[in-house]
């Protein structure tokens, strides 16, 4: 049986305020070329099919897009498990209609783990798609639970299941001890014992993970496919993929990576102003997102404008700190500080050096000219308080309520 693996497909995310959905797209439709002509015999997804639990329109009709190409056009069978991302219970709405089609959505706790079996020509293979599986979930059905743990929680799903004799595929959403995390996860719990141990799945002929962001190998049989995308700047150097996985009568299996090709990628940009803005015309991935870092140390003015100009899709944009470590916040100290020594305290933390002879004569002439301004309305507030007397004064022999 051939198996095609997607996971974290995180439909509707956004990246910096930027929506993803044209660029999911792009990559779906990848997807259904390498189900099509890598001769997939079913379709597994594990978990976080959106980036959140109330999808926008835009994702759900990407998604009913591409189940009813896998589903109507292609006549292939789907397996999704929810994530920790999705709403278990809006993912599976309509699971009983989409089932007569050949699309199973694994339904969310405290409901049981239901098992799909499909047969190809050494037999049947038994799929078993398990939900997110959270401690907190889980009480509802488990009282003595300990909280946060876990791998606990995996444990007692999985030793509610019956036997699975023969060849066996369980999918599931979880951090497998072992694996590589990147910043683009969501944390699955505050403290507690967040990773299963992988030989929860020692049993199973295969499984196929979701959650982890970076496709990878945690086991002889345990696999994350990984996202389809980079959705953070800490994947820059993932290579991303979908999976294919040839189940052969005895359980074993090879395993072939399809390289996605994404939209534009996402990747640092590193250099001066000057070298950034002369590099972008002969750039061909000046339409990537981008982390643009920029490396001068003097005064620069108005860069953000001029290099959103030269890179259209420029996420982020930073300089180095001046005079500091650059994972610490400097400040000014104020205190006992002329105007003219703070004025030339920022100057020489924006910029990193003392102005120029003509920069000084230019920023005292502001600074004096500010301190005229500021006696003179000082002056003109006295002026005004001796022809008003306060509340309660002698005012022509009366005093005044």
């Amino acid at each position: 049986m051939r198996i095609l693996h997607l996971a974290d497909l995180h439909l509707g995310k956004l990246v910096h305020e930027v929506s993803m959905t044209d660029d999911q797209a792009h990559v779906l439709e990848q997807a259904l070329l390498l189900a099509r002509e890598g001769r997939a015999d079913v379709v597994v997804i594990t978990g976080d099919v959106y980036d959140r639990a109330i999808p926008p329109v835009a994702a759900t009709q990407l998604m009913d897009e591409f189940l009813s190409r896998l589903a109507l056009d292609l006549r292939l069978p789907v397996i999704i498990t929810p994530g920790n991302h999705d709403s278990a219970e809006r993912l599976a709405f309509g699971g009983r209609l989409l089932q007569a089609g050949g699309i199973h959505i694994a339904p969310g706790l405290p409901e049981p783990v239901r098992p799909v079996v499909l047969n190809d020509a050494h037999g049947p293979v038994r799929f078993l798609p398990l939900p997110y599986v959270s401690p907190v979930l889980l009480k509802e059905r488990e009282d003595d639970l300990p909280t946060g743990d876990f791998d606990e929680a995996l444990g007692r799903v999985l030793a509610a299941l019956p036997p699975a004799p023969g060849r066996s595929v369980c999918l599931a959403h979880c951090f497998a001890l072992g694996g590589a995390p990147s910043d683009s996860e969501r944390p699955l719990s505050i403290g507690g014992a967040c990773q299963v141990n992988p030989a929860r799945f020692a049993p199973y002929s295969l499984t196929l993970l979701g959650h982890l962001h970076r496709p990878q190998q945690v086991a002889p049989t345990i696999f994350y496919a990984g996202s389809p995308l980079k959705y953070s700047f800490s994947e820059t150097d993932h290579a991303k993929c979908a999976a294919l996985y040839d189940l052969g009568a005895d359980g074993s299996f090879t395993r072939e990576l399809a390289p996605l090709t994404p939209r534009r990628e996402l990747r640092r940009l590193e250099g001066s102003l000057h070298a950034l803005l002369k590099a972008a015309p002969a750039d061909p991935g000046r339409d990537d997102y981008l982390w643009i870092h920029l490396t001068d140390r003097g005064a620069l003015f108005d860069y953000a404008p001029r290099l959103r100009e030269a890179y259209p899709n420029a996420l982020t944009i930073t300089r180095a700190a001046y005079g500091e470590d650059a994972g610490e916040q400097g400040g000014i100290d104020l205190t006992g500080k002329t105007e003219w020594e703070i004025v030339r305290g920022f100057y020489l933390h924006v910029s990193g050096q003392e102005p120029e002879p003509g920069e000084e004569r230019v920023l005292r002439a502001v600074v004096d000219e500010m301190l005229r301004q500021d006696m003179a309305e000082a002056d003109a507030a006295d002026a005004g308080g001796a022809e008003h007397p306060a509340d309660g004064a002698d005012t022509e022999g009366e005093v005044r309520p």
